[in-house]
């Protein structure tokens, strides 16, 4: 039960933000109107305090504080009718919603009616009385939380990380950053890993966004919280797929085209070192989660080898361009002598033999990609 000093408190702490000065903004009361709505408490026993003001009253017997104690006047007998009281709520600045709040919560500790008096130098009186359950409905109301929660799965690049102040941040893929606290369990379970974590890093996440609405003073925020996170999620099969189906399309058509065999590189150096990349990528990745989750091992163990820096679709793609065939040298403007010629032919007699394998090498890694494609479409969620 609330003491004579707690009950005075709260009733100060409740005039101040009447004050006409307060901006709707809220915050500290300013100490001129601490200074200017002071009370001093001149009497105290088991039936109730009596408060009065600091101030000393004008000709007209008002004081800096005779408007701001009218208002709190006046919410007091809108108590007595939630209805009225939400009305007259919507008019104040959320500072004095929230600190009306707090002195209705404390008067409703004593768990008996109330009597609230006024009396002013210029002879306005009042009094009105307020029954528990009253003071326990405005409590409510004032006091009213409305928590939703939405869970939303992201991917993106994790580049803050602080379990011990509480915060992350993730810049998601889908554009957006989402950063705020996280869970006890996450920070417990992070504690002595987070040193060790080195940023950014890609990272799936699970994350609570709450929502937050206070009915009294109409007011809405939203945080997000980190759940769960899988720092080591694999690849992401919505980014990978269409890489791959591009690869595959440019591969199915150098295969298709006129030149058939005898065209240089089925796969050119920009598709082999893309394609050696997301291979690499692929084995290195966690095979329980993510693409390679999807994929079947020997898929994957033979698109790997047959990108092989030794094997000739690498050796074909990486080389310095064609050797020029026999037929394309004219007798009369260029003689080489017959051991260059010969060494000519024996290039270009090796070149078709390794464009040839290289063929042979892409046909297989077309068939091992298209595998791979129709095992991630398969695993479309």
């Amino acid at each position: 039960m609330p003491d004579s000093l707690e009950l005075a408190e709260a009733v100060r702490s409740a005039i101040y933000p009447l004050d006409s000065r307060c901006s709707a903004a809220g915050g500290k009361a300013s100490a001129a109107i601490r200074r200017d709505n002071a009370f001093d408490l001149i009497g105290s026993g088991d039936d109730g305090i009596r408060l009065a003001s600091s101030a000393v009253a004008d000709l007209f017997g008002m004081t800096p504080a005779s408007q701001a104690v009218q208002r709190l006047f006046a919410l007091a007998q809108d108590t007595r009718d939630i209805v009225g009281l939400r009305s007259a709520l919507r008019a104040l600045p959320a500072s004095a919603v929230l600190a009306y709040g707090k002195l209705v919560s404390t008067l409703s500790k004593l768990r008996a009616p109330i009597v609230v008096e006024l009396a002013t130098p210029a002879g306005l009186a009042g009094e009105t009385e307020l029954r528990p359950e009253q003071l326990n409905a405005a409590a409510a109301y004032i006091e009213e939380t409305r928590v939703d929660s939405v869970y939303l799965k992201v991917r993106g690049s994790l580049q803050g990380f602080h379990p011990a102040k509480k915060l992350f941040r993730l810049e998601g893929d889908d554009g957006l950053s989402y950063e705020g606290g996280m869970t006890a369990e996450l920070r417990k379970r992070f504690a002595k890993e987070a040193p060790r974590i080195a940023l950014p890093l890609i990272a799936e996440a699970l994350i609570e966004r709450r929502t937050t609405y206070r009915p009294s003073i109409e007011a809405e925020s939203t945080v997000d919280v980190l759940a769960e996170l899988d720092t080591d999620p694999g690849e992401n099969r919505e980014e990978l797929l269409p890489k791959l189906q591009r690869l595959h399309d440019r591969l199915n058509a150098a295969l298709d085209s006129e030149d058939g065999i005898e065209q240089s590189a089925p796969v050119s150096a920009a598709d082999y070192e893309a394609l050696a990349e997301l291979a690499d990528r692929l084995l290195a990745s966690n095979p329980h989660k993510g693409a390679r989750r999807a994929i079947e091992p020997a898929d994957l163990s033979d698109m790997h080898a047959l990108l092989a820096d030794s094997r000739p679709i690498a050796r074909l793609a990486l080389s310095d361009g064609l050797v020029l065939a026999e037929d394309d040298y004219d007798a009369d403007s260029y003689d080489a002598g017959q051991a260059a010629r010969a060494a000519k032919r024996k290039a270009i007699a090796e070149r078709q033999k390794l464009a040839a394998a290289a063929y042979a090498d892409s046909v297989k890694l077309a068939g091992r990609l298209l595998r791979i494609i129709d095992s991630l479409l398969d695993d479309a969620p």
